[in-house]
Order: C-alpha cells, then sequence, then structure tokens
C-alpha cells in the first residue's frame, strides 16, 4: 500500500482476498482482508493506492476506496476495498467540449495522463471528425466514445494500472476441459436490459431511423430506446449508430459462467475453449470477467465468458 505522501508498506499476510478483473465495465476491484494491530489504523487511513504482486509480477494496481479496523472474536483486522485505476477516470467529470478532429494525443493529453496514468503500449488510431464531449460525462466516457465507437477498440486496463488500447491479441485458446480442475459450469440468460428497438432521430424531429432486434422481438423483448442525435455529422452520427447499440445490449443476454479451482486461470480479453463431458453449452468464448479469491477453502477463479465477436 502506499499513503498519500508517497510511503510504501507491505501489508500482513492476508486472511483472505478478492481481485475482480473487467473489461471496463464494472471496473476492476480489489478486497483484502488482514489482520492489524490497535492503535495503527492511521497508517491504513492514509493509503491511497494498493499493488497486489505474486513471486515478482504485478497482479493489480489500483486505488484505495475504503478502509475498516474492527476488533472481534477474530482478533482486530481491517479490510481494505477498492478499485482498478479507471476509477480515476471514472470519478472525474470533463468539462463540455467540441473538436474539428480529436486526435488521440489530444484525448489522452486532456482526460488521461492528468491522473499519471499511461498507455500500456504504443498505439495509433485515427482521429475523430466532429467529436463532441457533452456536459457531466465522465473521463472514462470520453476515452470509451472515442475509442470504441469511432476506432472499433475496446479500451480496458492492464494488471499495471495502464490503459490499453490495442486490439485483441488472440492466440491459442486456453483448454477448460477434463483435465482442467472445473467445479461449476453456469449458462445465465439476463434479459434485463437488452434492447429490442432503438429510435435514432436528429433534433428536428423530421429525420429519424428505427432499427430492431427482431430475434429478442420476436422472442418477447420488449426494452426500446430514443437516441436524439445532435446536430453533428460524421463521428456523432456514428457514435449514435442504432444498430451499435443494439448489439452491444444483445451481448448482455446469455453468458456462461466457469469456476476453475486454481488461481488467475484466465483474464479478461482472452479466449478460452470450453470443452466438458455432459455439457451442451461447449466452445470458444472470450473472458468478459474474471474473478478471483482466497479464503479458508482456498483459490479459485470464476470466469464470465462470452461470445468472442460479442461487442463490449
Amino acid at each position: 500500500m502506499t499513503t498519500y505522501d508517497g510511503r510504501a508498506f507491505v501489508l500482513p499476510t492476508p486472511l483472505a482476498w478478492r481481485l475482480e478483473y473487467g473489461l471496463g465495465s464494472p471496473c476492476d476491484s480489489f478486497w483484502v482482508k488482514i489482520l492489524w494491530t490497535a492503535g495503527q489504523e492511521d497508517l491504513l487511513a492514509d493509503g491511497t493506492r494498493m499493488t497486489v504482486t505474486r513471486g515478482g509480477e504485478t497482479l493489480f494496481t489500483g486505488v484505495v476506496d475504503e478502509c475498516r479496523c474492527q476488533w472481534s472474536e477474530e482478533g482486530a483486522t481491517a479490510e481494505i476495498t477498492g478499485r482498478g485505476m479507471q476509477a480515476l477516470l471514472l470519478d472525474n467529470q470533463a468539462e463540455a467540449a467540441d473538436y474539428g478532429l480529436a486526435t488521440l494525443g489530444e484525448i489522452l493529453r486532456n482526460y488521461v495522463t492528468p491522473f499519471g496514468i499511461s498507455l500500456a503500449q504504443p498505439v495509433s488510431l485515427p482521429g475523430a471528425a466532429g467529436f463532441s464531449v457533452s456536459s457531466g460525462q465522465s473521463c472514462w466516457g470520453v476515452v470509451y466514445d472515442f475509442a470504441r465507437y469511432h476506432a472499433g477498440v475496446t479500451p480496458r486496463f492492464d494488471r499495471r494500472g495502464r490503459l490499453v488500447l490495442s486490439p485483441w491479441a488472440d492466440g491459442t485458446p486456453i483448454p477448460l476441459d477434463g483435465d482442467a480442475p472445473v467445479t461449476e459450469t453456469v449458462w445465465r440468460v439476463k434479459r434485463y436490459g437488452v434492447l429490442s428497438q432503438v429510435t435514432v432521430k436528429d433534433v428536428s424531429g423530421w429525420n429519424r431511423q428505427v432499427i430492431e432486434n427482431a430475434g429478442f422481438k420476436a422472442r418477447g423483448g420488449r426494452c426500446s430506446r430514443v437516441i436524439l442525435l445532435p446536430r453533428k455529422t460524421g463521428y456523432q452520427a456514428r457514435r449514435y449508430n442504432g444498430q451499435f447499440q443494439l448489439n452491444r445490449s444483445a451481448a448482455e443476454l446469455t453468458q456462461t459462467e466457469v469456476t476453475v479451482a486454481i488461481p488467475f486461470a484466465a483474464w479478461p480479453g482472452e479466449l478460452v475453449k470450453l470443452t466438458r463431458a455432459g455439457w451442451s453449452k461447449n466452445g470458444v468464448y472470450r473472458v468478459r470477467e474474471s474473478r478471483v479469491e482466497m479464503d479458508q477453502r482456498g483459490c479459485t477463479t470464476t470466469l464470465t465468458l462470452c461470445d468472442p465477436d460479442a461487442v463490449l
């Protein structure tokens, strides 16, 4: 843990911990429970950053949100929770602005680097013509709009707290077959929030476009949105494209969850190949979320999987 004034110290061996990784939504997060010495609570209260390492490898870098000290039958314990470095972009609003041509350099300089966040690796993304930042939009919303809507890249953070704006580097899928210590598989259908129809119109109301998810609507889906298109051209028209909104919400409809009795079985963005006897939803998936936790039962990894081509 690092304090606001630059002091760094190693926490005691944890009694339990949980690390959650995603692809921007939800934000990465951590929770750790440790034994603590009474009278040193102020040291924890000064903490602002958390780094988790294992064998010299950085596994998590984030922001401390809350510290809780307590005395019980367990003795003096403390629980610390927080989020990944993306939290700094989520928690800070951007001023409204219009760009004739927004470049990656401008987006990073105005909405990323002021918070001490750097790029994981150099990238080249095209400029966005007619790019607008709305009042009250978070800095993360600005980055997401620029990268995802315009450049087609899913922005996310790596384990060292750096912003990643590169495409997926798909390799050989990680096997989750009969040799993997899989303890549970779950297939879930979540209809709430999945859009059946999107109406896009301009401020005059004369020009409108109605796009439907015909398959979901035929299966009883009834959830619509109306998107008002600003007086912009080019990028804004693409940003509010109704089909994109439908595709993004459709990715929420079905999810597969796999629990593996080992830590760090796979990372968000990686491909896995699920092959389980007696399971009808086998196939190749992309890891959307990964939750790694340790308690008295040992270490487990729970993976939330989605279609490799889903809009995230």
